[in-house]
């Protein structure tokens, strides 16, 4: 019988240590998660077509990790009849739907802006894709893409009308490139010249040996030949 209650106290310490270390772990990927790279940025858009249309805020996205790309999305207004029978116009007119984002909070708001077909956008169900590239810190967006789900627009309604915007982000920073070892390049020709001037020869015995072989047949020959010349005059 204490065998058997043992028993089961190990099981359960088993699973209580597996559990503290299951925690743990996800704990400690959250905070790295959270701690990467949290920005957040306000999207606004333009619904009045024209050369100098008016921008309103639209969405906010709070970039929590850019490694991840773990991103949330909220819309700051509903999507009312107003607003459809303005995006509908856009499309009537075949005109753009446009988008410009900045940093919050920033005292130089430094818009990155795009645009895409009305139409398609409208066709797609207001269902798009923002590609945001930031900086190598991740501390600030640099550009903005936007993608609709329909590429090419067919003149037809959306099957469901659409109720808001269904974002999908996808958050790109810039890989850094190779840098050449400069310093060691410098300390080996640094290394050459001192040679030179020195005098020395490094190379290895074998090396001597092939290089000499192929010069002495040359001048032999040569020898030779320019003798036999000589001869028969």
């Amino acid at each position: 019988m204490f065998s058997a209650i043992s028993r089961e106290r190990g099981k359960m310490n088993w699973i209580f240590a597996c559990s503290l270390l299951l925690f743990g772990a996800t704990n400690g990927f959250q905070e790295e998660d959270f701690l990467d790279g949290q920005l957040t940025l306000v999207v606004e858009d333009a619904l009045d077509g024209g050369p100098d249309p008016a921008f309103s805020p639209r969405s906010t996205i709070h970039v929590r990790s850019v490694k991840s790309g773990n991103a949330v999305v909220t819309h700051m207004r509903p999507w009312t009849s107003d607003l459809e029978d303005k995006m509908r116009k856009l499309v009537e007119m075949d005109d753009f739907y446009r988008v410009r984002v900045y940093h919050k909070g920033a005292e130089d708001k430094g818009y990155v802006s795009t645009f895409t077909k009305a139409c398609q956008l409208y066709e797609s169900g207001l269902s798009e894709t923002f590609n945001l590239m930031v900086d190598s810190a991740g501390s600030s967006v640099v550009g903005v893409g936007l993608v609709p789900f329909v590429a090419v627009c067919r003149g037809e309604s959306p099957e469901v009308p659409a109720v808001q915007h269904n974002t999908t982000v996808i958050i790109r920073s810039p890989t850094p490139a190779p840098v050449p070892d400069t310093a060691t390049y410098i300390e080996k020709m640094e290394a050459m010249k001192n040679e030179k001037a020195e005098g020395k020869d490094n190379r290895s015995f074998l090396a001597k040996y092939v290089m000499w072989m192929d010069i002495i047949p040359k001048q032999l020959i040569m020898l030779f030949s320019g003798g036999g010349q000589e001869g028969a005059r």
